[in-house]
């Protein structure tokens, strides 16, 4: 229950605040300035995973072909990212972030301190893997009115710090009264081993994601992190947020309620689709949900123009978003058809064994198991997660079959290349909604290869997000709007 009142306390205000033209984002429109540390630390972890698991997420999701949508081959205006960036991250969750550092720490409740910077260093960390130069040092400090944009670089390398900051404090003794972080913390219900496993594991994200223009540093790190045997290294541990199945007040996850309540527009991509069909992938009835006889979807690109087949196409299924498991009825769904509690999959357990398994082809770097081995145990757990779900359990033999096939084709590739696109292909799977983070390996590998659109377009794929138009004419510190081929500083 706490979680579902506070998530529906967060998103009417992100709603409501949403129609002030004038808001900028020093501006705090969610907290009163007498909100206490149990009120905002919740509050900016329910807008921050709101903002990446709604419309930054769905843009992501049509450029790596799980989709097809409104953002397909890249028709996405700066409009298009202004709420996500005004409301629920500068003027909404960091923000909050930021109250939480300033309280706590003049009351000294410094495992608050340290739960609220491991959340900033992810939030700005995607940020800038989205955006590059982003407003930092001087973004939610009054006095700076028109925020300078950071060097991208700078960013990531306070992050570090920040990261490093954030695991002192989680060791500190806290006050003799201390504020209650078990009750208000909507991911580890306040266990600080959990979160300081998310702080080195953020690291080993982020290390990797630098790989292309400081090889060796990478390696270093990686090698470092994963020896210090710190990191997530189980499902259970994962950084994740879980929606609930709430409707009133709403509480789902937001791909659930576009593809059953709204019934929006996104399509399932035919690509993403056969890529799995053709695998014989078991987790097909998982993550798709048919409401005809047949898979209904549309190749990115489609000039075809589209009926109203709101209640016929294919939809998200019980993974990731809490949708149906698809048994083969075919009915039309709708939104009480199904739960709706997805979870947001930020930093997990199989995205961490697949980093390794990266890292070992590409770095030649000494991890924790060797690259084959990493390959099966990541796939190992991602059926163990699809498992857990409410839905039949799927076959060992059906699970012993498809991954025998991933590793055989991984023993017949020629190459370290050749085996890298097996994995992230793999991995690209897997990541079915985070599709941030397979934009992020996209860019930075090339993999999986996506096919080009069925209408050719001078915008196949952007290399980042457009900065919103509102900031760069509100702002006289900002940049000049990039051009959708320039990249973030990362990708080489």
């Amino acid at each position: 229950m706490k979680k579902i009142i506070l998530i529906i306390f967060l998103l009417s205000a992100f709603l409501f605040n949403a129609c002030d033209n004038f808001l900028d984002i020093n501006d705090d429109p969610n907290n009163p300035s007498d909100a206490t540390i149990v009120q905002l630390l919740p509050a900016g972890q329910a807008s921050l995973a709101f903002s990446f698991a709604n419309a930054l997420n769905r843009i992501a999701a049509d450029n790596v072909q799980y989709f097809f949508g409104r953002y397909d081959s890249w028709d996405i205006s700066s409009e298009d990212v202004s709420n996500s960036w005004r409301f629920s991250l500068y003027a909404g969750g960091i923000i909050d972030l930021e109250q939480v550092i300033q309280k706590a720490t003049e009351t000294e409740n410094y495992h608050f301190i340290g739960v609220a910077k491991l959340y900033k260093a992810y939030t700005y960390s995607i940020m800038v893997d989205l955006w590059d130069d982003i407003p930092y040092s001087q973004a939610s400090k009054l006095e700076f009115e028109f925020p300078e944009f950071d060097d991208a670089r700078t960013i990531y390398n306070n992050i570090f710090e920040l990261i490093d900051e954030a695991i002192v404090d989680l060791d500190k003794p806290l006050p003799a009264l201390p504020a209650d972080l078990r009750s208000v913390d909507l991911i580890y219900d306040g266990n600080t081993q959990a979160w300081k496993r998310m702080g080195y594991t953020l690291k080993l994200k982020m290390y990797n994601q630098i790989r292309l223009i400081e090889p060796a540093l990478a390696k270093t790190q990686i090698e470092s992190l994963v020896s210090s045997g710190n990191l997530i290294s189980t499902n259970s541990q994962d950084f994740v947020f879980q929606y609930g199945t709430s409707t009133s007040p709403e509480n789902r996850y937001p791909g659930y309620i576009t593809d059953y309540e709204t019934k929006g527009e996104a399509h399932i991509n035919r690509f993403f689709y056969e890529t799995m069909f053709d695998k014989a992938d078991p987790r097909i009835p998982y993550f798709f949900y048919n409401q005809n006889t047949d898979f209904e979807g549309l190749y990115t690109g489609d000039p075809t123009p589209i009926g109203d087949d709101t209640d016929t196409r294919t939809l998200q299924g019980i993974y990731p978003c809490g949708g149906k498991y698809d048994d083969g009825s075919a009915e039309t769904a709708g939104g009480s058809d199904a739960n709706g509690d997805g979870r947001f999959r930020m930093i997990t357990n199989v995205m961490r064994l697949f980093i390794e398994c990266e890292a070992a082809l590409a770095l030649d770097a000494t991890v924790s198991d060797s690259p084959k081995n990493l390959l099966q145990t990541a796939l190992e757990a991602t059926f163990a997660e699809v498992n857990g779900l409410s839905a039949p359990n799927i076959s060992t033999e059906d699970r012993d079959t498809y991954i025998d096939a991933v590793l055989l084709a991984f023993d017949n590739a020629a190459t370290n290349e050749d085996k890298l696109a097996i994995v992230m292909e793999e991995k690209w799977i897997t990541q079915f909604g985070n599709a941030i983070e397979s934009y992020n390996d996209y860019r930075r590998t090339g993999y999986p290869v996506l096919p080009d659109p069925l209408t050719p377009s001078n915008n196949v794929v952007a290399n980042r997000y457009p900065y919103p138009s509102d900031e760069l004419t509100s702002n006289p510190n900002a940049p000049d709007q990039p051009e959708n081929n320039a990249k973030v500083f990362w990708d080489n």
